[in-house]
């Protein structure tokens, strides 16, 4: 029993690796291009049917690993407790590699979402105070320490959802005279 724990956390390991760089790598790859400063929602919907897509798909791989590992065999709850798991290392990581890129590789990141911010609350026709008092609330909520906080509770609740249907779908259970 041992060692089919230790190596489900192993799968699960390697695809939270898998999931939190590729979600990085979107991010980094959007912000880059000018898809997050060209926000449209058409792009917005294309850009939630991608990860959407990636989401599902290593959630199924994962789980379908896992269910190999223990005989073709996997009950809902614990597919359900390797999709949170997931989640919560993915968003580990996915945060981790968020938190170094903005305070080691490149800090102007976050004065480009903060002016990208203004400029839009000017767009909106507001006041200089009220996008003062804006920029504070703003400011606080994208420091790294919170985004890090943020994308791990969302990643971990996100899949967690998706691990609700995934897991229904790839529950095999024992046969109960086996």
């Amino acid at each position: 029993m041992e060692s089919t724990s230790s190596s489900k956390s192993l799968i699960l390991l390697k695809w939270a690796l898998i999931g939190g760089l590729s979600s990085f790598l979107f991010s980094i790859i959007s912000q880059y291009s000018g898809l997050s400063e060209d926000f449209s929602e058409t792009l917005g919907w294309v850009s939630f049917l991608f990860t959407f897509v990636l989401n599902v798909s290593i959630l199924f791989f994962a789980l379908r690993e896992v269910r190999t590992s223990q005989e073709g065999f996997m009950t809902y709850g614990e597919g359900l407790g390797s999709s949170t798991l997931l989640g919560a290392v993915w968003g580990v990581v996915a945060g981790g590699f968020n938190y170094i890129y903005i305070n080691f590789i490149d800090d102007s990141m976050i004065q480009k979402q903060m002016d990208l911010a203004r400029e839009r609350m000017e767009d909106q026709g507001l006041t200089a105070s009220q996008i003062q008092d804006a920029e504070r609330i703003t400011n606080m909520m994208i420091s790294p320490g919170i985004q890090f906080i943020t994308i791990v509770f969302v990643t971990t609740l996100f899949i967690f959802f998706l691990g609700l249907v995934v897991s229904g779908i790839m529950k095999r259970e024992k046969p109960m005279f086996d």
